[in-house]
Parts: C-alpha cells; sequence; structure tokens
C-alpha cells in the first residue's frame, strides 16, 4: 500500500520495538526509529542480489518528500538495468558468490572460465553474447582439448562440461537482471556433435594375465588399479594407513573419502612406492601399447568381474566408493567394511589364479624397460 503524507506523519515502531520499516513500492521504504524523545524517519532503497541485500540511504522525511523518494527510488532502478557488465566481470562476481563456496568442484568451474570463456568472451558485454558465440566456443574448446594426447572422446566430455558452464554463469546473469533471457538456455549437446557411445570395454582373460605378469615398469601401478578397483588419480594421490589405502575427500570424485583393504598381492605393488612410473608416463603407454584398453577399463573390469564372481552389487558399489542411488542412498549407509575386505582378498586369489605364472607375481620386480 503506497504511502501518503497523513500515514506517514502517524506510522510509529509497534509497542515495545525501536523501529520501524514500511514500504511504498519499487524497492522504496521508511525507516521509522525512535531515539531521545523524537521519531526519525529515513528513506531507504533497497534490493537484492544474488541473495545478498543492498540498502541505499535516500534522505530524511519530510526534508525529502514522497514525490523525491520516488523519483530517486526511479532513478536508481533504471540505473540497475542499465548496468551492462562485462562478461569477465559477471564470472567474477559468480564464481565469488555462487561457486567458490558451494561447489564441490569450484576449482573446474574457475579452470573452464579461465581456460575458454574468458580468453573469447571476457571483454564483451554480456548483453552482446549470442548463442551463436557460445556455441563457438564450445566447438573450439572441443577441438582444442581433442588434441590433446590424453583426451578422451574427442574433448566431447569436456565440451559438454563447458556448456554447462556457460548455462550456470549466464541462469546467474539473469537472475540479477542483466539479461532478460539467457543466450545459453536452448543450446543442447547437439552442438558438440554426435551423441558418444558409452565405452564398455572390459579386458579379456589374456588381457588381465598380460597385466598380471608383465615387468615393464608400469606393471606395478597397473596391478594395482585392477586389484583395488581405484581410478588412476586415487592410485597417485591416495595414501597407505596400515593395511588400508586411503583416497583423501579431495581427491575423490564424489568428494568423499575411501578406504580400500589392501591385500598381500596389492601391498607388494607398494614395495617400491612411490612408483618409478609416474601418472603422466602411465597414461603415456596406454596410449600407445595397450591395444585398445584405458585405466579406467581396469577399473571397469574390476567392476564386472567382481559381480560375475557373485559379489552382491550393492557391495561392489561400495568397493568402487559410488553413491548409491534413490531410495538406497538415503537410508543405506552402511559401508560394508567386512564384506569388502572379503571380496577384495577372494578377488586377489582369483588374480594369482589366472597368472600363468603365480609364483612371480607376488612380489614382481619391475626392470626398466625402454619405451618404444
Amino acid at each position: 500500500m503506497p504511502l501518503t503524507d497523513t500515514r506517514l506523519r502517524t506510522l510509529k515502531p509497534a509497542k515495545g520495538k525501536a523501529e520501524r520499516l514500511v514500504a511504498d513500492g519499487n524497492g522504496l521504504y521508511i525507516r521509522i526509529r525512535v531515539g531521545q524523545g523524537a521519531i526519525a524517519r529515513t528513506w531507504q532503497f533497497r534490493r537484492k542480489e544474488a541473495g545478498r541485500l543492498t540498502i541505499e540511504t535516500l534522505g530524511t522525511y519530510p526534508e525529502l518528500s514522497i514525490k523525491e523518494a520516488r523519483l530517486k527510488a526511479a532513478e536508481l532502478a533504471t540505473k540497475r538495468r542499465a548496468y551492462n557488465p562485462t562478461v569477465e566481470e559477471v564470472t567474477e562476481q559468480w564464481l565469488k558468490e555462487r561457486i567458490a563456496h558451494t561447489h564441490k568442484k569450484a576449482e573446474l568451474i574457475q579452470g573452464y572460465v579461465d581456460r575458454a570463456i574468458v580468453p573469447e568472451l571476457g571483454n564483451r558485454r554480456v548483453r552482446e553474447v549470442e548463442p551463436s558465440d557460445i556455441a563457438r566456443v564450445i566447438r573450439a574448446y572441443r577441438d582444442r582439448v581433442a588434441k590433446v594426447s590424453r583426451a578422451r572422446a574427442s574433448g566431447q566430455p569436456a565440451a559438454r562440461a563447458l556448456l554447462a558452464v556457460f548455462k550456470g554463469l549466464f541462469g546467474y546473469a539473469v537472475a540479477n537482471g542483466w539479461v532478460r533471457h539467457s543466450p545459453a538456455a536452448q543450446l543442447t549437446q547437439a552442438i558438440i556433435g554426435a551423441p558418444l557411445i558409452t565405452r564398455s570395454r572390459v579386458l579379456t582373460d589374456d588381457e588381465i594375465q598380460f597385466v598380471m605378469t608383465t615387468d615393464i615398469k608400469q606393471g606395478p601401478v597397473l596391478r594395482f588399479l585392477l586389484l583395488t578397483g581405484l581410478r588412476l588419480g586415487e592410485a597417485y594421490n591416495g595414501h597407505r594407513e596400515g593395511q588400508y589405502w586411503i583416497v583423501p575427500a579431495a581427491s575423490s570424485k564424489n568428494r568423499r573419502e575411501h578406504r580400500v583393504w589392501l591385500s598381500e598381492l596389492a601391498l607388494a605393488q607398494l614395495e617400491a612406492y612411490p612408483w618409478e612410473s609416474s601418472r603422466k608416463t602411465v597414461q603415456w603407454w596406454l596410449t600407445a601399447h595397450a591395444g585398445g584398453w584405458t585405466a579406467h577399463d581396469l577399473r571397469r573390469t574390476f567392476s564386472t568381474r567382481n559381480n560375475g564372481l557373485g559379489v552382491p552389487p550393492y557391495i561392489v558399489e561400495r568397493m568402487l566408493n559410488h553413491i548409491f542411488d534413490s531410495v538406497m542412498a538415503v537410508y543405506n549407509h552402511a559401508t560394508y567394511d567386512v564384506e569388502r575386505r572379503h571380496a577384495l582378498e577372494a578377488w586377489s586369489t582369483y588374480l594369482t589364479g589366472m597368472a600363468s605364472q603365480p609364483a612371480t607375481v607376488v612380489p614382481l620386480r619391475c626392470r626398466e624397460r625402454q619405451a618404444a
């Protein structure tokens, strides 16, 4: 209800209260405060941006009349709507207010901004960006990533992630009133290319035998991955505590600490830890010599074979540090430590039996080998 002079002169704080705030509309408020026997009435313009309230004092009543206060408030509101920041300015505020303290992988979002968005569109005004501009940046980034030797699937996963970052960024711009419609809203994964076929590669018996018996310097790492079901990064960023391998939350994909029981065979692969072969060298060797399988295919083989051996699927999921879906995620928080340990010991025995020369598997020594 708009204020009038009559109402303003009679407004007082509620009994027992020192002040009162009454809205006039369009962000304009009158603040009524009792102090030293007198009532002070102050005009304020209030607005909320990204969850943060900002207050601007316009003057006191009756020195500043209702009409003048409304004109000032309208001017401020118009200036706010006219503000047209650059894409770089928007990203800085978005990262600070929405991403830095709430997103599980804030550093990844920052990376996409630094590598792709700011270099290409940073100086553009946010209202000038068209859907075609965003599509062009995403495709160029996809092609650039595809040239990196360790990139997966021709850069498409990275391009999909970049599209999601654009959608979040311009959704934030819409919420702040800087643009009416997000130029990324209507873009789909069709701009990236044909949908990818989900990878389903599982190692054959011969390939498993190779992993378990090879004496190349990457061998201990590959065996450790196959024995534990860990990701390559988790193997290099974790540490040993007694007979457990600990993947800290910061190095885990789901940001949850992962504890993996180490069988004697798995412990044998840690004899020369830290390994002679770096993570980068392992990735290079897999690309050049593995015949089509990757480090993650070892993890998929671990899951597939353990399920085939009769390990309950929910135990396998815990062994992989996956989060349960749906209702189970809400109600089942059991860690199944004992069952996981038994399953990993049985898996170790199974792999030993698959090796053509089990006696040379525990422990295996790495000898130098020049990579072709």
